[in-house]
């Protein structure tokens, strides 16, 4: 209250002051220019010179305070775009869940350019469009999304080859991972996704290769590791086109026990031609652990000494009197012996104790090329399985039917 007086007082005075002296003295200016003059009062001069400069600093007072309206408006609307896009974008995701893909699509796309994180609303588009089966919608969609986001690109990879994983594109998810694998090559996923794709494709040999670093990333339990690595090398056996031998060498250790590897890798060595040496493995391991299916290949390898298999497995027979897959292996090691008629009774006593398509086939040939057509004809009718080549009774055209069925 007081400083409002006293600079009431002190303006009262320096406007009489002020008065006085423009009635003693009003002062003289005058401005030429050309043809042009202008003479006005000093104080006048004065005054309008400092209304001029009040008005100049008003116009600018209302241009700034105008810029910053225009924008607080730019920044309101781009914070109503960016709501409603993220709006959309859960909108989108909804859908997604309900199986809506081509709503959900559709709103994730319009919405990416709205949001702070448009790489989703991409990834999630790509696999609407995958689910839609518009692959290459699909992939420009992904291409899309690592445009968007700088440092995206295997994350972008990675969806990229699961969904061709799931599209069974194995061939191209193959190579997305390869590519994958060359800038990331311990990342847990993608090994697991090449183990999946070389399984698929029946490529052992690169899974073999990539056994060690599976192990050493410990990505599997012990269980499901040791089962990869089993299918892997069965699968190599499968594949040995003669080098079984070399194939076999390299197996680990605690794998050669197990007797479907070993079962794969005699069968290998039959189709390489190498008949005794199959044998000779197959006679070996069973006469130290039974397994009905090296006793199934073992009536099924045609050696060069029938003789000695019919001793091994007879042998096997004392302990094992009623074991119908012997029995079937012992029918066929007469075959190959040229015994029709012991062979006819291992084939018939097998069947009492077991009725399998198998023993009805060889039954069934052998009854027809014995000259017992009726009898064979009913049992070839029950047998839907391919059979070995075995020697069979000459003399008879009905032979040639019979082990053609």
């Amino acid at each position: 209250m007081k400083l409002g007086l006293l600079l009431v007082a002190v303006a009262v005075v320096l406007g009489g002051l002020i008065g006085t002296l423009v009635v003693r003295d009003p002062g003289y200016v005058l401005i030429s220019y050309g043809d042009m003059a202008l003479e006005t009062s000093l104080w006048f001069a004065l005054i309008t010179l400092a209304f001029v400069y009040l008005a100049v600093r008003l116009v600018f007072w209302i241009l700034a305070r105008s810029g910053q309206s225009t924008g607080r408006l730019g920044s309101w609307l781009r914070t109503r775009k960016g709501r409603q896009a993220r709006q959309q974008t859960v909108q989108g995701l909804l859908l997604m869940a309900e199986g809506q893909w081509a709503d959900a699509r559709k709103i994730l796309v319009a919405s990416a350019k709205e949001v702070g994180t448009p790489l989703i609303n991409y990834l999630s588009a790509a696999r609407a469009a995958h689910e839609l089966g518009d692959s290459a919608g699909r992939d420009e969609l992904l291409r899309r999304a690592h445009e968007s986001t700088p440092g995206s690109r295997f994350a972008v990879g990675l969806t990229q080859a699961e969904l061709q994983m799931d599209g069974g594109q194995w061939e191209q998810s193959l190579a997305t991972l390869l590519e994958l694998k060359s800038n990331a090559p311990r990342h847990p996923q993608v090994l697991v996704m090449l183990c999946q794709v070389y399984q698929q494709l029946a490529d052992w040999q690169p899974l073999i290769e990539l056994l060690g670093e599976v192990k050493k990333r410990r990505i599997y339990d012990d269980e499901a590791f040791h089962a990869l690595q089993r299918s892997a090398w069965l699968g190599r056996l499968g594949q040995a086109d003669g080098d079984a031998t070399a194939v076999w060498e390299r197996i680990p250790k605690e794998l050669k026990r197990q007797q479907d590897l070993v079962a794969a890798y005699a069968s290998a060595l039959v189709a390489g031609g190498a008949v005794e040496e199959a044998e000779v493995l197959v006679r070996g391991v069973l006469q130290q652990d039974w397994n009905d299916d090296l006793v199934a290949l073992y009536g099924r390898i045609v050696g060069s000494n029938p003789e000695r298999q019919m001793l091994a497995a007879e042998s096997w027979l004392k302990e094992r009197p009623n074991d119908p897959i012997l029995l079937l292996a012992l029918g066929r090691i007469s075959l190959m012996n040229g015994e029709w008629a012991k062979a006819r009774e291992y084939f018939e006593t097998s069947l009492r104790l077991q009725r399998s398509p198998e023993v009805y086939g060889e039954l069934g040939r052998l009854c027809v090329a014995l000259g017992d057509s009726e009898r064979g004809g009913e049992y070839l009718v029950q047998a839907t399985v391919a059979l070995p080549e075995l020697p069979m009774p000459e003399g008879s055209v009905r032979q040639e039917r019979g082990a053609q069925a």
